[in-house]
């Protein structure tokens, strides 16, 4: 914990200028997980309607709010989990991760497994401001501090005097945190009518994303390339497909196919 916080407060507030994403290839995932290579070799000769000519893009995702599919979209998304995610402890949970931003843990035991490293900036509004945690929802780490106040943890915590950023993420995020899946970051409901998706992390806490919000976070794991099953699935079975509840009660069943007659066997007789 110690270690984590002093890299933390050794980097100092110029680590809030940081922009974007980054990637660390040495981030462990579990055997599900399928490499930027073997998407790119599963999808390079997938076409559909959304890309009959060419292929389908491996570094981003180009799916609109505004594509007919995008409802369909939502709620496949949501199906495979994909954008579930944990907040790790400073320099990675169980491994020798970046110590240069906070690390988000995405779609874990999946095929779309990976990470980001976030600005600290980015994180501390994501938890504090779109999350609301307060200081009373983690008892155990601030009565080590003076108590809990009832206020948002941002007024508690801080880049460089303890009750630091780092502590509290190697208390929320560590490997004997009981706080590491439980706070997991998850839909709760899509409502098409307003356009908004909830979302729930853990401690009684729910929060909704706009569309445009929502399809920011799906970016940090999906590529058109990485959604190729969703394509698919949608010229297979249609608009509604994933978005419509109980769709699949009204399509056209399959004929039922009558049994052949068993032969008569002399010398056998049924039942009366």
């Amino acid at each position: 914990m110690l270690n984590a916080a002093k890299r933390l407060v050794g980097l100092g507030w110029g680590i809030w200028m940081l922009s974007g994403m980054g990637s660390v290839q040495a981030f462990p995932v579990s055997e599900y997980a399928w490499t930027d290579e073997q998407w790119a070799q599963r999808c390079r000769d997938v076409r559909t309607s959304y890309n009959p000519d060419h292929g389908l893009s491996t570094s981003k995702l180009t799916l609109t709010p505004e594509d007919e599919r995008f409802e369909d979209f939502l709620f496949w998304v949501w199906a495979n989990k994909i954008i579930e995610h944990q907040v790790e402890q400073v320099g990675g949970t169980e491994w020798d991760g970046p110590t240069n931003g906070v690390i988000f843990h995405w779609a874990p035991g999946s095929r779309w497994e990976t990470h980001t490293v976030v600005p600290f900036e980015h994180a501390i509004h994501h938890v504090a401001d779109e999350h609301r945690w307060t200081d009373t929802m983690f008892k155990d780490f601030f009565d080590r501090f003076g108590g809990t106040q009832g206020v948002n943890i941002k007024e508690r915590l801080s880049m460089t005097t303890p009750p630091t950023w780092g502590m509290f993420l190697r208390h929320v995020g560590g490997p004997e945190s009981p706080y590491y899946r439980y706070v997991f970051h998850q839909e709760a409901q899509i409502d098409l009518k307003r356009r908004r998706v909830v979302m729930f992390g853990g401690q009684g806490v729910t929060f909704e994303y706009t569309f445009d919000r929502y399809l920011k976070e799906v970016k940090e794991v999906l590529t058109d390339c990485k959604a190729f099953e969703f394509f698919q699935l949608y010229d297979l079975y249609g608009k509604g497909f994933a978005s419509q509840m109980g769709w699949a009660a009204g399509a056209r069943s399959t004929p039922t196919v009558e049994p052949t007659p068993a032969p008569h066997t002399p010398g056998h007789h049924s039942g009366s």
